[in-house]
């Protein structure tokens, strides 16, 4: 069984729908909405990594509204199925699709040249980004490279950990975003 699916909300994808695996949760669209204008002109041939991509919204909205390149990470394999499919339409070259997890991820994509201008973690909220995750999402991002961490509003993040520093927090209900850049 599946929950109602997601919509994308603007850019050249604008109207259509995204499928939800059961045991996902998607970004709220208010705070997707939110997100997007943080990003706002960052966001245009940006290159962009999605840990714990789900069902790839954020990602594929990322795309829709002017990111070069996605790379989405998600370790479920029946998740990564309806990725996959709603990844479909997406254009040629335009994405990856890595199903292993996340820190793997970051391990192997730490020896490849590529960084990212933008990272967002949507991880389940009962994992609490550490040290070591914050370090490993640091040595991808370009000098001036943003990470957005979506997080349960009852867990504090750090301040300062990995060699980057939080520049914003914002509180939408019970979700949390954390916005860090480097130190």
């Amino acid at each position: 069984m599946r929950s109602p699916g997601v919509r994308i909300s603007s850019g050249a994808l604008k109207g259509r729908t995204l499928e939800v695996p059961t045991g996902v949760r998607p970004t709220e669209q208010k705070v997707r909405e939110a997100l997007f204008s943080i990003w706002g002109e960052r966001l245009l041939e940006a290159s962009f990594l999605d840990l714990f991509a789900g069902s790839g919204a954020v990602a594929i909205e990322a795309i829709s509204r002017g990111a070069l390149q996605a790379t989405l990470v998600e370790s479920s394999r029946a998740v990564v199925a309806a990725l996959k499919r709603n990844a479909a339409f997406l254009p040629a070259g335009s994405h990856r699709l890595l199903n292993v997890p996340v820190e793997r991820a970051l391990r192997e994509l730490g020896v490849q040249a590529g960084k990212f201008d933008i990272i967002f973690a949507d991880p389940p909220y009962a994992w609490v980004p550490d040290a070591a995750f914050l370090a490993g999402c640091s040595g991808l991002l370009l000098p001036d490279g943003l990470l957005t961490i979506e997080h349960s509003s009852r867990v504090a993040l750090p301040v300062e950990a990995g060699g980057l520093v939080r520049t914003d927090a914002r509180r939408y209900g019970e979700s949390a975003l954390a916005f860090y850049g480097k130190g």
